[in-house]
């Protein structure tokens, strides 16, 4: 049986929870009446635990702490308070999680701490140390806020977790507090700095459990309102389902930090603490007008509805709408212009934090979230018909943030133009959508979360658009509560992915004893023979040595090939921590123990570290001409090309493309060494920041930083030069946007360059020739003769429209007849499809009440166009039924719509059974 809550709270007694403060100030541990959990207290008589449920909303509401406070007072109090009590306030990570391979946003806190230092791979930045880290959360149930926000009056998708994190661990000699010194601490900030009663907090017992990890929480309440989560990560689950004590044990708690603000200023939601005077002028401009004692009761009860919580939000909803004496509809009309600002304006922090980091919204990833919340905002807004600019609601919020976030700044440069890009992709959806949506509408049939999220994933339809087009019909559409959850939860199911076997896979186990393979390409990559010694061969073609010069296949570079011997070396792969050789021969005389001498391919490994150089700078040109948003999504570098994918929300202008080339070059002539250097994690990311994770997350505790001066510096692995001008040239040979939010930019460098620069040389000298013109003037003459095409083309159009116009005068002249309707048959060897459908439509423009059927055999395959003319549709002809039936009686397929249809595949024997066929059909369709 495997471990859960349930089963760890039949483990878990009060002695996991009690600490020293519980003895000293006297509280009680009791079980609260309403949802059965036990919770500790010094108020005697109370038999509530605290949480909002439990005690029906929240009663901090119109209550507010003495003294200034906004956002920027909440993370300074509380950053001073524990830097006071000897912590160390580290600056905090991005919200994109670049240092890790498993997560795109940073969840929380302690995601800034994993893997590395909770392995034990390196030492925490501080301990013990605080952190006000950005966070933003999606993907399933317990991470997805959005269909919260707005409504519950607490919930964000973004928020910033007051990290408040102590280490322990005996190996490392790291010694920092645990619960007693933990809950002292926050204790003594609710009641110190929150001026909260002590009679008034309960501290719920709760367990963590997660990742393999598990341990007691404690999670402090006050006024109906959860303030504080205190974790005490200790223990790790075991394969056979048992536990044991976990070397690194860790005191992780996440303070809310617009709950505090929230809680200090007693403000009828979280929104108006979190935002402040940003919005303010959102409802300044949005003119909404909401009843003061109503938002004051319903902000209340707010906190009831909760999406995770609550099976049924719509009942849930509809029961707050009675206690507040209203109907459904009347709640939904009064509060929900206010609620759509609320999630707006959430929505729109969000977006700013991620494009600050370099995410954007997309189709992959985490842009996908970050489009739904976009694409959200932007329906809402006209939904409500609230009317907000939100290019300058983002500029707003950043100028806000900005005053303790200054990394903010960045986004300035590109959210205008994203946002612009984004509403012109959705209005483009919205105009596909539409038609399908109203004929749905139409049908009156009910909507479900399955076809919700059909039109979301396959016509780019949010739930907000579809309530929206039935606004403007008079309907009424009723939006799953859980939507977001739902969609999130299937598309993290669907972008699970099959592996593709590597030679790792092939080989697993099979080196196990092996000692790691000393690499020597990192001490020298300008050499090209070593020696070595054979350490182990498998299957006769798999050779490890004890050291290596070959560079094995990894971050995008391909492998270096050479001999062994007399032996080639055709692939180079690391399996574990060894280096594999493949040989070309499968009955090599190479055997275990054997000294040899080994050679790489020069050619190739020079053609190769120019490429790879080339890709550093590559990207950074990128960034200097596009914008710091650009992150590497991958690469490729052969000896003869390389290409780099980087993220942007645009296709890349040729402008752009030779811009991009033009500031590659100008430093690779700047004659700048690379400074290549192994340095401790912790220094690397201290020093140069988390642009190093470019190519990717890096495991290990030990970086290889490559710097190339103050341009470009990147933990990477691969085989590089020693000076800029070693690249020779770079050219850009094109880009391409591969995926939405990725573009592939593709170059050459060094002799391949030259190469592909005289190919263009000589395709202009023999293009020049073929005119028997200068090179210079090729532009302006090929130019001349592209408009003479163009004009030709233009007058064959015309002659085959007067050509199609005569053949159908001269077929309605021959037409059979029957019952009025006139009935054309032709079979063509010489005609395309597009010249059957001139043809038909020539046909109709000469009568309505006409029924074509247009065959042509040109390259012995057959295709069939009918078409039928509004006069004949009226007497209940449908073309595309004639052409499904008539595939059925004489092969091949086809089908299409009541004035038009086409078909393909019959074999030729049948061509001339066409007509009596097609007569038959016509006459049963208008019988009928």
């Amino acid at each position: 049986m495997s471990l859960d809550k349930n089963k760890l709270r039949e483990i878990f007694g009060p002695e996991k929870y009690k600490v020293m403060l519980f003895d000293e100030l006297g509280f009680q541990r009791k079980q609260c009446k309403i949802c059965g959990d036990y919770f500790w207290t010094l108020n005697t008589d109370l038999e509530i635990c605290g949480d909002t449920k439990c005690v029906g909303g929240y009663q901090f509401i119109g209550k507010s702490v003495k003294g200034a406070w906004d956002f920027h007072d909440t993370i300074k109090k509380w950053s001073e308070f524990f830097v006071k009590y000897d912590h160390k306030r580290i600056k905090e990570y991005p919200v994109v999680a670049r240092w890790r391979n498993d997560l795109f946003f940073t969840l929380a806190s302690i995601t800034c701490f994993q893997p590395h230092v909770l392995n034990g791979t390196i030492l925490p930045p501080a301990n013990p140390l605080v952190i006000p880290q950005p966070c933003i959360r999606f993907g399933g149930k317990g991470f997805n806020d959005i269909d919260n926000v707005g409504k519950t009056g607490r919930h964000l998708t973004s928020f910033i977790m007051g990290g408040q994190h102590s280490f322990n661990n005996k190996k490392l000699k790291l010694k920092g507090y645990w619960m007693d010194r933990c809950i002292e601490l926050d204790f003594k900030f609710l009641t110190d700095v929150l001026k909260i009663d002590p009679m008034e907090i309960t501290l719920r017992e709760d367990i963590w459990l997660g990742g393999g990890n598990f341990g007691p929480c404690l999670e402090s309440f006050a006024k109906g309102l959860e303030i504080v989560n205190s974790v005490f990560m200790q223990y790790e689950v075991l394969p056979d389902q048992s536990y044991r004590q976990m070397d690194m044990t860790v005191v992780d708690v996440g303070w809310g930090m617009e709950r505090i603000g929230w809680f200090a200023l007693g403000t009828p939601t979280i929104y108006e603490a979190t935002f402040g005077p940003v919005f303010e002028n959102v409802r300044k401009k949005s003119d909404i007008k909401v009843d003061k004692e109503l938002m004051s009761r319903y902000a209340v009860i707010s906190g009831l509805l909760n999406v995770d919580e609550v099976e049924d939000i719509e009942k849930a909803r509809k029961k707050v709408a009675s206690e507040l004496g209203l109907s459904y509809n009347e709640i939904e009309s009064q509060l929900g212009p206010l609620e759509a600002a609320y999630a707006i304006t959430d929505h729109m922090r969000t977006l700013i934090f991620a494009v600050a980091d370099g995410a954007f919204p997309s189709n992959v990833g985490g842009g996908y979230n970050l489009r739904i919340i976009l694409r959200r905002a932007i329906s809402l807004n006209k939904i409500y018909n609230l009317n907000l600019d939100l290019i300058e609601l983002g500029y707003e919020l950043i100028e806000y943030f900005n005053r303790t976030y200054d990394r903010l700044e960045s986004a300035n440069n590109i959210i205008e133009d994203i946002i612009k890009v984004e509403q012109d992709r959705f209005q483009e959806s919205r105009r596909k959508g539409v038609n399908y949506v109203t004929k749905l509408l139409k049908e009156k049939k009910k909507i479900g979360i399955d076809k919700f999220i059909e039109l979301y994933e396959s016509h780019g339809i949010p739930p907000e658009l579809v309530q929206e087009i039935a606004q403007e019909q008079k309907l009424k559409v009723d939006v799953p509560g859980d939507f977001y959850v739902t969609l999130g939860e299937k598309r993290v199911k669907s972008e699970i992915v099959s592996k593709i076997e590597t030679l790792e896979d092939k080989l697993k186990g099979k080196f196990d004893n092996l000692p790691a393979t000393i690499q020597l390409y990192d001490q020298g990559s300008y050499n090209s023979d070593f020696n070595a010694k054979i350490l182990k061969i498998v299957n006769d073609k798999y050779v490890v040595l004890d050291k290596t010069l070959f560079y094995p296949t990894s971050g995008g570079q391909l492998h270096d090939t050479g001999i062994i011997e007399d032996e080639v070396v055709k692939n180079v792969e690391k399996v574990g921590n060894v280096i594999v050789h493949e040989l070309k021969s499968k009955n090599s005389s190479l055997i275990i123990g054997q000294k040899i001498s080994g050679k790489i391919d020069w050619d190739r490994r020079i053609a190769l570290m120019r490429h790879h150089t080339a890709t550093h700078i590559v990207n950074y040109a990128a960034r200097q001409v596009l914008g710091n948003h650009v992150w590497q999504g991958g690469t490729e570098k052969t000896p003869e090309r390389a290409h780099l994918d980087i993220s942007h929300y645009k296709a890349v202008s040729k402008e752009e493309l030779w811009e991009i080339e033009k500031v590659a070059n100008d430093l690779v002539l700047k004659n700048i060494d690379l400074h290549k250097e192994q340095m401790p994690r912790n220094q690397a990311e201290s020093s140069f920041g988390f642009t190093i994770y470019q190519g990717g997350a890096v495991p290990g505790k030990n970086l290889k930083i490559v710097n190339i001066g103050d341009f470009d510096v990147e933990a990477c692995g691969g085989t590089h030069l020693d000076n800029t001008n070693e690249v020779g040239s770079i050219k850009m040979i094109g880009s391409k946007r591969i995926q939405d939010g990725i573009v592939r930019l593709e170059y050459m460098a060094g002799k391949a360059a030259v190469k592909y620069n005289q190919e263009l040389e000589k395709i202009l000298e023999q293009t020049a020739q073929m005119f028997n013109i200068g090179k210079k003037e090729v532009p302006s003459v090929t130019k001349r003769f592209f408009n003479d095409w163009k004009d030709a083309l233009k007058e064959s159009e015309r002659l085959r429209k007067e050509l199609s116009l005569l053949l159908a005068e001269q077929l309605f002249n021959s037409a059979d007849s029957y019952k009025g309707i006139k009935i054309v048959h032709k079979v063509f060897d010489n005609k395309t499809v597009d010249d059957l459908i001139e043809i038909g439509n020539a046909l109709i423009s000469i009568s309505n009440d006409i029924i074509g059927i247009l065959v042509t055999t040109l390259n012995e395959k057959v295709n069939t166009l009918i078409i039928a003319g509004s006069k004949a549709q009226s007497t209940g002809i449908h073309a595309g039924k004639i052409m499904k039936e008539l595939a059925k009686i004489l092969g091949g397929g086809g089908g299409g719509k009541v004035e038009m249809a086409q078909g393909g595949g019959m074999p030729l024997e049948n061509v001339q059974k066409i007509r009596n066929k097609c007569l038959e059909i016509i006459k049963k369709q208008i019988n009928s």
